[in-house]
């Protein structure tokens, strides 16, 4: 008998207990990782006794058993399990890893993973590399259950809806673990409010901190605000739930100009290869810049082994590039090791720049196969919406360089030749767009280079990027327009294409929304913060640029985050948050769309300017 016919003979035999056995399954195996994350957050962010130590581990070795036990069984009762294993080749290498590391640690006592880590210098990454395992065993179990439950097909949410939920979760978890114990190196761990803030602030990719990242926080802190900065940055939990409601709830004619409105076209019709090339592209750009910064840290910075060096390499390249504006280093890239080092200051401003780009954007421009069609095809160009948001994106990063050039030449760079006074001027210009990292001291900076701060990190990055702000695509259909006005054209064009009536509308209810926003909050810091107001050098710019920094999620700031009074934190908190999930996804998420608008009143001519 072959070996197929004995495969078909098993199938036949175990074809009435798989539905029920792999159902049990899955239900065992969300109880199991429920348990182990449990465990392994009261093992890293507490401080335990032996035993209790021993238990936990115990424990959380029981649950990897259990998950090479439940991969086994899926195999053996797939109908062709070599297929799966293909399908499911992730998994099958966790899952093998596993089982050498148990074998490892019961035959010679020792983890294979952790020496490799100890050899780098990553003693501390080679226990949480555990978590990590666990998070990504828990989602494939979660992923398995949604596939063959009714459960994601049940949910009626509007993507607004599931965009903004995802961030909660993400901040929710980030401030539960910020306030563990051993997360920070204060007695009984971070207040709520400041937790929270942190949270906030590193999900929404914003950079502003009321306790200094660098000396506050220790190692499992660092680790838990870079996976922030990561998640919020890409949103991909948000991305993985908008591919399942794409994928298995449908949508028809009426719900297409909704998700058009929430993602990209590509995103819209392939969320889930969207996710991955977007995934796989960010940490491609993430791993080169943090090989580049590893190549320039020069023996008279502040990190001295090996491991300190691979950690600020990543830490600051994954910052940079989710233009997240967090620093282990006190003062960021202004500290006193990191401020003349110019190469570096380079490297950093690339990545900034490639975040505040956009995917669709680097896509259009860089994907190989476009890049093959425009060579064969000279005669086609990328997309209009790409080569609008390049060219403003460029225009404005110029303007902004200039302007603080002239504007700090003879005050805060006095001291720099020319060539440093102009990288520190692009850096500066790159980065006020929407990361928060500053090669310069923000409150010596004179009121003219205040003023176009504000208006860069008003302005922010492109759309479907790292960036906050209203976006390039939003000012530049504004400028457009005000142009067309001025010309007395009928018609908005760009690139030789007309811009349709609908996208004028949202660039300006955009500006509105936005500009709105943060004159509310403006006002309100006022009442709040009055002893701001009061301190000998401080005035209402500073919390004008305190307020826009937040609510265009940057993270620049002239230094009066940390004396913020609680109500003042609270309002920043809101404004970070409304500002990276975007005006009109709020909008969107809390209001009912008009049932018909096939009508029209008489027009009447009403008196403009």
């Amino acid at each position: 008998m072959s070996l197929r016919d004995t495969r078909e003979r098993i199938n036949l035999l175990i074809y009435n207990t798989k539905k029920q056995t792999l159902r049990a399954l899955k239900v065992v195996s969300i109880v199991v990782s429920l348990i182990a994350i449990g465990c392994l957050f009261y093992y890293h962010g507490f401080k335990l006794s032996d035993d209790t130590s021993q238990t936990l581990q115990w424990m959380v070795e029981a649950s990897f058993g259990f998950y090479v036990l439940h991969y086994l069984v899926k195999v053996f009762y797939d109908f062709s399990p070599r297929e799966y294993v293909r399908r499911n080749w992730l998994e099958g290498a966790v899952v093998a890893t596993l089982v050498i590391e148990g074998i490892s640690y019961n035959a010679f006592d020792t983890l294979i993973l952790e020496s490799i880590f100890n050899q780098l210098g990553l003693e501390s990454v080679s226990a949480l590399s555990v978590v990590f395992l666990q998070f990504y065993l828990f989602i494939v179990v979660i992923a398995e259950l949604g596939d063959n439950t009714n459960l994601i097909s049940n949910i009626k949410l509007h993507p607004s809806t599931i965009f903004i939920l995802s961030f909660l979760i993400i901040i929710v978890a980030g401030t539960l673990l910020l306030m563990m114990p051993e997360m920070s190196h204060t007695v009984n761990g971070m207040p709520f409010l400041d937790a929270l803030f942190t949270s906030v602030s590193a999900t929404c990719v914003t950079g502003l901190i009321v306790e200094d990242t660098g000396t506050f926080f220790t190692y499992k802190g660092l680790v838990v605000i870079l996976f922030l900065m990561k998640l919020g940055g890409l949103n991909i939990v948000s991305f993985a739930y908008l591919a399942a409601f794409l994928g298995r709830v449908g949508f028809g004619v009426k719900q297409d100009e909704i998700i058009e409105d929430f993602v990209t076209k590509d995103a819209f019709y392939n969320a889930k290869g969207m996710l991955v090339r977007v995934f796989t592209l960010s940490i491609l750009i993430e791993v080169v810049g943090a090989l580049l910064i590893y190549l320039l840290i020069t023996p008279d910075m502040p990190v001295k082994t090996e491991g300190d060096k691979i950690f600020f390499s990543v830490f600051h390249s994954i910052s940079a590039f989710n233009n997240a504006g967090f620093s282990t280093l006190t003062d960021g890239m202004y500290n006193a090791f990191l401020r003349e080092a110019y190469l570096m200051h380079l490297v950093v401003a690339v990545l900034i720049l490639l975040g505040a780009f956009g995917f669709t954007v680097l896509f259009d421009l860089f994907s190989p196969g476009k890049l093959r069609d425009r060579l064969r095809h000279p005669w086609k160009r990328p997309q209009m919406s790409t080569l609008l948001a390049v060219h403003t994106h460029m225009i404005l990063v110029v303007i902004g360089a200039v302007l603080f050039f002239f504007a700090e030449l003879n005050q805060s760079m006095g001291d720099k030749n020319f060539v440093e006074a102009s990288i520190t001027a692009v850096f500066q210009s790159v980065s006020a767009r929407s990361a928060g990292l500053n090669t310069a001291d923000i409150h010596t900076l004179t009121a003219a280079s205040i003023v176009m701060l504000i208006f860069m990190m008003f302005v922010g990055g492109n759309t479907f990027s790292t960036a906050g702000g209203i976006k390039t695509s939003t000012f530049a259909l504004i400028i457009i327009n005000t142009y067309s006005i001025i010309r007395g054209k009928k018609r908005i064009e760009v690139f030789r294409r007309t811009i349709p009536q609908d996208d004028m509308l949202k660039a300006f209810t955009v500006l509105i929304t936005f500009g709105g926003g943060m004159l509310i909050c403006v006002y309100a810091l006022c009442l709040t913060e009055g002893h701001i107001l009061a301190m000998e050098g401080r005035g209402v710019l500073d919390l004008v640029f305190e307020e826009v920094s937040a609510f265009s999620t940057c993270g620049l700031s002239t230094g009066i985050t940390g004396m913020l009074s609680a109500p003042g934190k609270v309002i920043l908190i809101v404004s970070m948050f409304i500002g990276r999930l975007g005006t009109l996804s709020i909008i969107f998420a809390f209001t009912r769309k008009i049932i018909s608008t096939n009508y029209s009143y008489p027009e009447e001519h009403i008196m403009v300017g």
